[in-house]
């Protein structure tokens, strides 16, 4: 009868402890939302540049900047609308898709540097989706693409499917005029 109350509490531990184990995260691997990207001919099939080309990301933010005075004092001025770059992809050879993440703000402007030779300019309107996974995973962010623009050496983007999550898709294909080969 004494050992009764021992044994009691020693299933509740054993319960508990083989429970809390039993127990894990259940975060989706690809918890980010990127936009995929086809390079594409002008017949819709799919073309890798001949030179490495690199992604890069711009935004514009308003920068603090400190400086220094002269007299050694330390001054503080907000630089309103900086662009701010990041290299994303460096120099991919064959690349004919590629997948980049967009910004937070309501729009995301990327540049194709084909080697230096050609910078392409892509700006991307969006509406973002703030999508609650849970306590333990945290918030992803979904966009929706309402309107694309391009600079000269593009010849035309289509958006394929405007919603940008984390199921890996098309978004959108760039179109260039390459020369027919015979």
């Amino acid at each position: 009868m004494k050992r009764l109350p021992a044994i009691f509490i020693a299933i509740i531990l054993l319960a508990t402890f083989f429970l809390n184990s039993c127990e894990g995260e259940s975060c989706p691997p690809n918890a980010l939302a990127y936009a995929k990207f086809t390079l594409v001919n002008q017949h819709g099939k799919a073309v890798a540049p001949t030179v490495p080309a690199s992604i890069i990301g711009q935004m514009t933010a308003d920068v603090t900047v400190y400086d220094t005075l002269d007299n050694g004092q330390i001054v503080e001025r907000i630089v309103e609308d900086s662009i701010i770059s990041d290299t994303l992809i460096n120099k991919e050879s064959n690349m004919s898709t590629f997948k980049v993440p967009l910004s937070y703000s309501n729009e995301t402007t990327l540049i194709i540097d084909l080697n230096g030779e050609q910078q392409d300019y892509i700006t991307i309107k969006h509406n973002n989706r703030p999508y609650f996974m849970s306590v333990d995973c945290g918030t992803m962010m979904f966009h929706e693409a309402t309107e694309v623009t391009h600079s000269y050496g593009i010849d035309s983007i289509e958006i394929i499917n405007p919603n940008i999550d984390n199921y890996e898709k098309e978004n959108f294909r760039i179109y260039y005029t390459v020369a027919d080969t015979q």
